[in-house]
């Protein structure tokens, strides 16, 4: 068996009501609340967050409209300066999340952000203020991983922080009611696809089988909430196998992580056509999966029969799982204009040939 640690950075919590974790943590404390748009307030999480703080002698703060543009990082930042912040909670999805951890991370290391967010420095372990994260879109697991992604759209450039972990991780079902259908289609599949990432290619039988099991689970939970969005069980799954996507306890026995290129790969679109990180994701991975079988033929045609019980070729899986992906509410193409020149001026790295690279966006063209 290879070599492997389990690590545990970030206390999860799931809890259906959170008020009385919020009140424990933050109290007496000078708070900057990271959030995006209004989803938190149709939630019912920005009340409460903003209760908890004011409720023993806390001091709030916020940040709205968040992104992890690097212009807004350093928004944030300066508000945790000049407030003198004690402890920063992000709420929202990975952009969000992201952000608030830069933030948090940032304020003590400013001037050297940047070279943190290019793998340049290594800011496990560093000081940071003390951070807890809200998924209210659950998917990305950055509320347990520790990567955070900051992009900065006056170059053109972005990058991943890797080391960076929340203190706590705070998963509460009802603060993702206020999706409507096709977002909260997305939240099952695009952590459908980070839990394939992070299994397909996994050589430990124990770590394998644990990821097939989420994967299954969360596509009956995405399923079950097509039919009823108002399933909290169904949607605790979803921020569950969202968190565990990210985690240690998967990919144990990884010998190279091609999986994970799908990261990468992902970013050509949101250049290219302004597309989301869902909607990137989502419509790309079945492209890449097929691309990628060129080099690993075995592996994936494991984690689609593992998975899914398809047991056709590579191809004619990947056709499979478009038509499913649909079938669950979300558009699995983009619009667009696009060149072989265009995809090559985007910083990506990936075991892809630019060719290559530039099939898997032609094949995701409406």
């Amino acid at each position: 068996m290879k070599d492997f640690q389990l690590r545990n950075d970030t206390k999860l919590l799931l809890r259906n009501d959170p008020g009385n974790d919020l009140k424990r943590h933050t109290k007496g404390k000078k708070v900057l609340f990271v959030y995006g748009s209004g989803s938190v307030k149709k939630s019912g999480c920005y009340n409460e967050v903003k209760n908890a703080v004011l409720s023993d002698n806390g001091e709030y703060h916020e940040l709205g409209n968040a992104s992890r543009e690097l212009a807004v990082i350093e928004e944030g930042i300066r508000l945790s300066k000049a407030f003198q912040i004690d402890m920063v909670i992000g709420a929202g999805g990975a952009s969000i999340m992201d952000a608030a951890k830069l933030i948090a991370f940032g304020t003590r290391h400013t001037e050297d952000l940047w070279d943190y967010v290019k793998g340049k420095k290594n800011p496990y372990g560093l000081e940071m203020l003390p951070l807890i994260l809200i998924p209210t879109y659950p998917s990305s697991g950055s509320e347990y991983g520790l990567g955070a992604v900051a992009a900065d759209a006056r170059t053109n450039d972005f990058g991943i922080a890797y080391g960076i972990a929340a203190d706590i991780a705070l998963l509460v079902p009802k603060y993702s009611l206020s999706l409507g259908a096709e977002m909260t289609a997305y939240t099952g599949l695009v952590t459908l696809v980070q839990l394939s990432a992070a299994t397909i290619g996994d050589g430990n039988p124990v770590s394998y089988d644990i990821g097939i099991s989420v994967i299954r689970n969360v596509l009956k939970a995405t399923k079950r909430l097509r039919e009823n969005p108002e399933d909290i069980n169904a949607r605790g799954v979803i921020l569950y196998g969202a968190s565990i996507s990210t985690s240690s306890s998967l990919g144990l026995g990884k010998e190279e992580n091609y999986a994970y290129d799908i990261y990468e790969v992902e970013f050509i679109p949101e250049v290219l056509f302004g597309a989301s990180y869902r909607k990137s994701l989502t419509t790309l991975f079945p492209r890449f999966l097929k691309a990628m079988a060129k080099y690993h033929e075995k592996d994936i045609r494991a984690y689609f029969k593992d998975a899914f019980g398809y047991e056709s070729d590579v191809e004619e899986s990947a056709k499979k799982m478009i038509a499913l992906f649909s079938e669950l509410g979300v558009d699995m193409y983009f619009d667009g204009e696009f060149s072989q020149e265009s995809i090559d001026q985007i910083p990506v790295t990936s075991a892809l040939k630019p060719e290559e690279l530039l099939g898997i966006v032609t094949d995701s063209m409406r």
